[in-house]
């Protein structure tokens, strides 16, 4: 590709949000969330194209990753649109101030509006750009579910298995690993045969942790999601070598040196990595990357229609993740984009990512 047919950014426009979670606070074991904050790019090419892209947090410093986002646009005005080669450029000079976290934010933010114009200026669908392996992506379905009752959660289950999707997940940490476990074996007594994960949300300790696999262990479970904080690379691994059941994490990994040394060392089987938070698409196709040479499957976390869309140019994976009031959709942020059908989603065909935000709705929530 001619870098010199390549528009030029002529001007960045950025919003910040936060977006009320309409079916109230999300919990966990370490959680409460009330909002959704996100910040918005829009990249205009010289060619007339607008391309948009995003970040988010769970209702925290949405306003910090904006800030380093408004530093960086100066630089890029003016220079030719090439998705990974600005990236490197901006990563170059943020990384002094840290390689990862609010840094892969903004640069995700930034990184999605490159990709979306770059479709647009060749009148393409990313995953076409990318290299399309697949039409449709297959879906696993989970929810905020630790507060509702196991009748509450079978209910989920039994829908989501009904809807199409391959698999489930849901929280635990209750007050006791044997509520845990007896919640679990009820819910495959009422869903037999279906795969069940579960997501702890970095919620014990390793003691905790040891105990809780060997309880779960007999549930033959399909994964246990974040035992531990997840910059405790060894923890995890001391873990993965004790217990049968794999490990899932990723969605509070940030950057392509941290995965690796999670993949390298066998501390993980699921790779969760989330693309708003890892530097965007070219943060998560480098994290794609090492995982296939290790063998190792993708199912990302959030930002779900654009994460599943981005599947379909992935050959390692396992399933995207739909979460009950957790879609973009639901949240009102985004109005268009592909769509659910039998269990699996279908990307959309419109050229660059196919999201439409609901601008209206976020205009009344800017910050």
């Amino acid at each position: 590709m001619n870098s010199t047919k390549m528009p030029v950014i002529e001007n960045i426009e950025l919003m910040t949000a936060r977006v009320p979670l309409p079916e109230g606070p999300w919990g966990d074991q370490i959680h409460h969330v009330t909002d959704i904050e996100v910040a918005i790019v829009d990249v205009y090419g010289s060619n007339g194209h607008v391309g948009t892209g995003f970040s988010h947090t769970s209702g925290w410093c949405g306003k910090t990753i904006s800030a380093l986002i408004a530093e960086i646009i100066p630089d890029v005005i003016g220079q030719p649109l090439s998705p990974r080669g600005l990236w490197h450029r901006s990563y170059k000079h943020v990384h002094d101030v840290g390689g990862a976290g609010v840094t892969t934010h903004a640069l995700a933010a930034l990184d999605i509006a490159y990709w979306d114009l770059l479709g647009k200026t060749l009148n393409a669908p990313i995953i076409d750009i990318l290299g399309r392996v697949r039409d449709r992506v297959p879906l696993y379905g989970s929810g905020i579910n630790l507060h509702l009752s196991i009748e509450e959660v079978i209910d989920q289950v039994k829908r989501w298995k009904s809807t199409g999707y391959l698999a489930a997940k849901v929280k635990v940490g209750k007050p006791t690993l044997e509520e845990d476990v007896e919640r679990l074996r009820k819910i495959q007594e009422a869903v037999p045969g279906f795969p069940l994960a579960v997501d702890a949300n970095q919620g014990w300790s390793f003691p905790q942790a040891l105990r809780a696999f060997k309880l779960f262990e007999p549930l033959n479970l399909l994964w246990i999601e974040e035992p531990l904080p997840s910059d405790d690379i060894a923890g995890h691994l001391r873990l993965r070598e004790r217990s049968a059941t794999p490990i899932a994490l990723g969605e509070n990994v940030y950057n392509l040196n941290q995965f690796t040394q999670y993949i390298e060392s066998g501390s993980a089987d699921y790779i969760q990595a989330d693309l708003g938070r890892v530097g965007g698409i070219t943060g998560y196709l480098d994290i794609a990357a090492i995982a296939r040479a290790h063998n190792l499957p993708m199912t990302p976390h959030f930002v779900m229609e654009l994460s599943a869309s981005l599947l379909a140019t992935v050959p390692n994976i396992s399933y995207a993740e739909m979460t009950d009031g957790g879609r973009w959709k639901d949240l009102r942020i985004i109005a268009e984009a592909g769509e659910e059908v039998d269990g699996y989603y279908v990307p959309s065909e419109r050229p660059g990512h196919g999201i439409i935000l609901d601008r209206d709705y976020l205009a009344t929530h800017k910050i």
